[in-house]
Formats: C-alpha cells, structure tokens, sequence
C-alpha cells in the first residue's frame, strides 16, 4: 500500500508540480535498480556488452516497478512540451530530463522480462531524443540518438533485415541526429561527415519501411538535409570543397526522389542565388557547386516523364548565366563550357533543352570576350585595337561557326526564318548541329514538337535576348570598324551569323507582341 501512494505521489508531483526536486526523489525510489544498473546512465557505446543480469533480480523488479515506468515515460514528453516556452522553468526541465533518463536507464534493465520487439525501448529514447531536439539541447540529443544507433546496431534477432518497425526506429534516429545538425550550423567538417555516413547508412533501411512511413521520414531527412547544404554554401569557405560537393550532390539526388520533387528547381535556385551572393576571393570553390547544382537538374531533366523539368533547367541557366555577366571572366568562361558539355549529352527527344544551352553558352563566352576587351587585356597594342573585336573573339569550339548552326537548328525547330531577302552564312554550315533535324514520324509527334515549341517559345527568346546584347555592345562599340572596306572581307562570314541572331530575336520578339 506504501509503494502504491508513493508512487501516486511521485507521478502527481511529474504531472503538475512546478517545484524541485523531483530527480532526488524518483532516484531514491529507484534506487533497487541501482545493483542492476552498473553505471548505464553514462554508457560507453564502444565498450564491450557485459554479462547478462542475474534474471532472478530483474523479474521482481520488472514485476513491482514497470506499471510506474510506462506511466513516468508516458506523462514526461507531454509535460516538458508544455515547459518548454517557459525560461524560468530551466532547472525543473533539467531536473525532469534526468527523470525522464532515469526511467529509461531502468525500463531497459527490466526489458528482458517484457512481451515486446527487442527495439521497443529504443523506440521510447528515441521519442526522448526528440523531445531533447524540441527543447533545444542539440549536443545531448545527440549523443543519446548515437546511443541509440550503436544499441540498434549490435542487435541481432531473426527477421531483423525485414523488420519494418526496426527500420523506423532506425531511421528516426538518424533523422533526429540530422535535425540537430541543422538547426546547429556548426562549422565542423566532421558533423557533416557524420550525417552523410548516417544518411546512407539509413537508405539500406528505407527499403524496409512501409509507403506512408518512407514518404514522411525521406521527406524529413531532405528537408534536414537541404538546411544542412544552405549552411554549407553559405559558409562554404569555412569547409572542405570535396565535403561541400559531396553533400550537395547527396541532397540533390534525394531531393529529386523525394515527396519535396515539386520544390526541387526552388531548392536549386536558393543554392544558386546564395553563391552568387557571395563576396570572395576564390571562385572556384563557389563556381564547382554551381557546376553540380546545374548537372543535377540536368540529369531530373533527362527524365522525360517530369514535363517541366526541361522549363526548369533553363529558367536556372538563364538565372546563372546573367549573374555570371556580373561575376567576372572565370565565371563565364568555366560555366559557358561546361553548359556545352550538358547540352551535347541531351537525348534528341527533349530537344531544344540542349540548343538553347548551347546559346547561352555562345553568349557567355561573348560576355567573356567583352569583359577581356573593356580591361584592357585585348587592348594593349596599337595591333590589337586594330584588330577589331569581333575578329578576335575566342576560337574555344568555333564559336562563331557554330553559332551559324545553332540558329539555324534553332530557327528550323521553331520555325523562324531571317528577313527576307538574306541569306545566313547557317545555310551552308554542315556541322553536328546543323544537321539536328526532327522529323515527326506520327500525328502524336508533331503534337508533342507543337507543344514543346510554345513551352519554350519564352525561354528561346529569353536566350535570344541574352546572346544578341553583347553582340549588340560590340557591335555600337566597333561600328567603324564594321563598314571598313579593309576589313570588309574578313569579317563577312561573321557579320552574317550576327546578322542572323538579331533577325532571330526580332522575329521572336514580335510573334510574341
């Protein structure tokens, strides 16, 4: 009779007391688990499993205490959500933590003699892992979420490797640990680490959950996951640039197959915007994830069943190459490859996803050319100012000639021709591009080219537009030297594929009006 008011007094006073001690008391009360527990409050993941218990102890104790624990563990979550907003309660939410810790330490002693899965107190620290997340205690939470997985690890009974709850646990654990990382924006390399290993850790179990439970705990861990990346970015010179790419590339892919697809080109466009925001003095680190984010979004645009994959990827090229106007040389010059390198490794069926690339890599490297030539690099002899600005633009892939094609290509998708009575240099061009025609071979494929051909229509004008500016600067800068009969000559295969992209953008422009 004794034990049961004690008890009733113990959990009254758990439930609503706003008063200390509360620690001191449950401990004195606890205290015959105290030949059981053998220092478990501090456990050392990495030291050697100890004798089993002498089961003839455990059975009264589980017999006398585990209505009090279940009923302790079951008002402790509950009660110190409600304290939580509440700062002059600080020593009784630490008091109720080494409660709520306490119980936990002795409800694992007893669980031998209990009817449930073997994970099943684990599944009890992982809510109190959480409730440590809730409460702002990052660097507890952690340890007892690692507690946890080191504890679930050594486990070994049969079905284990199909065992959906165990899988759950399992990957709630890590998803609490990933959380803490987030919300704790160190800028230790090793925390990071440590989430990478445990998110790939945590994959192999996802194949065991159930649909809803892998829907909610995936998009959880990407959502925790993209915050970690942010931060990375953000302070990406604080970190290593393997770790850096490493993450990013991690989060893209899972980012793309999660629930959260339809938020994946925001994600990338917040990615992009920050590094373009930031103010440094090494690019490459800055210009290697912008890379990565671009073949990320590339690779979901290959995919032909998402429809507005492709819109996407060229809304972010669009974004990136105009920010790059402003960035300097290294920008242009690294991006402006590198889109040539996607857009060659495009299926012909999402066409013209890779030509407007193309264009914007040609108008890169343009802007590349112009930069050089408004500082001076290209301007330091008499020679060289001589020699106008458009004979001298970068042989990197012809890019003149290949601008002959690529409006041609271009032209002949949307059908779009120049002014009459002009003849482009782009009809004689025999390249790999100029050779890209589409011939639909059914009523549903000229359907489909129909419809590509409108949703695109912006984004080709866009480009267009992007291309044709810095021709045109050129071009008002070097007007002399454009009507020179000397140069006259020389410049004439040239002259028409400038020509040509202008009669492209007016022609596009004003199909738009």
């Amino acid at each position: 009779m004794a034990s049961a008011s004690t008890e009733s007094s113990l959990l009254s006073k758990l439930e609503t007391s706003d008063s200390t001690p509360i620690y001191s008391l449950f401990a004195d009360y606890l205290r015959p688990f105290s030949d059981l527990q053998n220092d478990n409050t501090k456990p050392n993941p990495k030291s050697k499993p100890k004798a089993k218990p002498n089961q003839n102890l455990i059975r009264p104790l589980a017999k006398k205490f585990l209505a009090f624990l279940n009923n302790s563990i079951t008002i402790l979550p509950k009660r110190l959500s409600n304290l939580q907003s509440k700062d002059d309660h600080q020593t009784l939410v630490d008091e109720l933590y080494d409660t709520y810790r306490l119980c936990l330490n002795c409800l694992e002693l007893i669980s031998s003699q209990l009817a449930c899965k073997p994970y099943t107190i684990q599944l009890q620290r992982v809510r109190f892992v959480c409730c440590l997340v809730a409460s702002g205690k990052g660097e507890d939470a952690v340890k007892e979420g690692l507690r946890v997985l080191e504890t679930l690890r050594m486990m070994d009974f049969e079905g284990k490797c199909g065992d959906s709850e165990f899988g759950k646990v399992f990957v709630e654990a890590v998803a609490a640990i990933v959380q803490c990382a987030a919300v704790g924006r160190s800028k230790d390399c090793e925390v990071y680490r440590r989430v990478l290993g445990l998110f790939q850790e945590a994959k192999c179990w996802f194949m065991v959950l159930d649909a809803n439970a892998y829907t909610k705990l995936h998009r959880v861990l990407v959502s925790y996951l993209g915050k970690c990346t942010q931060h990375l970015v953000e302070e990406i010179m604080c970190f290593n640039r393997d770790l850096v790419r490493e993450f990013c590339e991690a989060t893209l892919t899972e980012y793309a197959k999660s629930s959260m697809k339809d938020q994946f080109y925001k994600f990338c466009r917040r990615l992009c915007f920050t590094l373009f925001s930031l103010q440094e003095s090494k690019p490459s680190p800055i210009i290697e994830i912008i890379l990565c984010v671009l073949d990320s979004i590339a690779c979901q645009c290959k995919q032909v069943e998402l429809d507005n994959a492709g819109i996407e990827l060229v809304e972010l090229v669009s974004y990136c190459a105009n920010k790059c106007r402003t960035a300097g040389t290294i920008f242009c010059s690294t991006i402006a490859g590198h889109l040539n390198h996607i857009g060659g490794h495009f299926p012909q069926v999402i066409t013209p996803v890779d030509l407007i690339l193309r264009l914007y890599a040609t108008g890169l490297y343009l802007t590349n050319y112009e930069v050089k030539f408004r500082g001076g690099d290209l301007t330091s002899t008499r020679a060289a100012k001589d020699e106008f600005v458009l004979c001298c633009l970068p042989d990197d892939g012809d890019q003149l000639h290949n601008l002959a094609s690529l409006l041609n290509a271009l032209g002949s998708y949307f059908s779009f021709c120049c002014a009459k009575n002009f003849v482009s240099s782009s009809v004689e061009c025999e390249d790999s591009i100029s050779q890209l025609h589409l011939q639909p071979d059914s009523e549903s494929s000229i359907t489909s080219m129909q419809k590509n051909r409108e949703a695109y229509m912006l984004s080709y004008l866009n480009a267009l537009k992007f291309l044709c500016l810095p021709l045109a600067e050129q071009v008002n800068l070097e007007k002399k030297e454009l009507v020179s009969d000397i140069e006259a000559a020389y410049i004439g295969p040239q002259l028409c594929s400038i020509q040509d992209a202008f009669y492209q953008f007016f022609d596009v422009f004003f199909s738009q009006r």
